[in-house]
């Protein structure tokens, strides 16, 4: 009797335990936002508490680490994106295996990029830019925070338009929009989201985003696909993962919740206002796709010469 009181007493004790969703990203960034409005109806659907941590730093690594050295409980999970399938390529002593240390769970959705240009840039279209580029005596100025899914982004972009750039590292994405409104640098790939009311203010030239389909954000901004390049695919995609070795309990469990948040009116409503474009995907797929990711990021890099180490 005692061993089976004992049983029922660390039943309830875990099914009170909250899920820790890792972040490995800052505050603010579209992994947090879409972490923090998960969390509620995650919460509701789950009957624990959703509790976000951030462990941002060295390109999301940091943060990443964390999800794969997790209790491998089901309870403690991270968020990863696209930057996933690039750090391998850019970090000589990645501290973990990006498939083998861990279990996907969902795939949640892309977040557009947004190719931008200051208002003294004559071009209002991507094959305009690239026209544009050809004819300059020195290339245009682009602002790219090195290794993140945006700077892919541009370099798809520019290998598919047939034009270069001059290149300007930054440390964050917030500089390069400053930059931009300055005029000390042309062009640049960012976060939708964060130039979307700029654009629609007409401080800065949106000429494309990189979903596709157009941003709710900015519905007037049309996509890269529709300007001239069908065969664009650099998509910047968020999923929620664990640690490897998680029980088909566990996967089952985790995966059943996010989909009830994810149709939770609210949620909804979150998605859209982020410019969060949803992807559904059956568990099983992930990481193949994760796989396929990393070996088109792969020889990107490679082409380009791109390192951080």
């Amino acid at each position: 009797m005692v061993v089976a009181l004992a049983a029922v007493n660390a039943q309830a004790a875990d099914s009170s335990s909250p899920i820790r969703l890792i972040v490995p990203t800052p505050p603010g960034s579209a992994s947090d936002a879409l972490a923090r409005a998960m969390a509620l109806p995650w919460g509701k659907a789950s009957g624990r508490a959703v509790v976000v941590e951030n462990f941002a730093g060295a390109g999301t690594t940091i943060g990443t680490r964390q999800i794969a050295r997790a209790p491998k409980d089901g309870l403690t999970l991270g968020v990863i994106s696209s930057n996933h399938t690039i750090n391998p390529w850019l970090y000589k002593h990645l501290p973990y295996d990006p498939i083998a240390d861990f279990t996907p769970i969902a795939m949640i959705g892309s977040v557009p990029a947004m190719l931008v240009a200051n208002n003294r840039v004559s071009a209002d279209t991507p094959a305009e830019l690239a026209q544009l580029s050809k004819s300059l005596p020195k290339p245009l100025g682009e602002g790219v925070v090195t290794g993140t899914a945006y700077h892919m982004a541009s370099e798809i972009f520019k290998e598919q338009a047939g034009m270069t750039t001059n290149p300007i590292p930054y440390k964050g994405s917030s500089q390069v929009i400053n930059d931009l409104l300055g005029g000390s640098i042309d062009i640049a790939f960012v976060a939708a989201q964060a130039v979307a009311p700029l654009v629609a203010a007409g401080k800065l030239k949106g000429l494309a985003v990189t979903t596709p389909k157009r941003s709710d954000m900015a519905p007037q901004v049309p996509t890269l696909h529709e300007s001239g390049l069908p065969k664009y695919d650099a998509e910047v995609w968020l999923a929620i993962a664990g640690p490897g070795g998680l029980s088909a309990a566990d996967i089952a469990a985790r995966r059943g919740e996010i989909e009830t948040a994810l149709g939770d009116p609210e949620m909804q409503r979150a998605m859209r206002h982020q410019g969060i474009q949803p992807i559904r995907m059956a568990q099983p797929d992930i990481q193949p796709f994760v796989a396929q990711e990393l070996a088109r990021n792969q020889a990107v890099i490679q082409r380009v010469g791109i390192t951080v180490d």
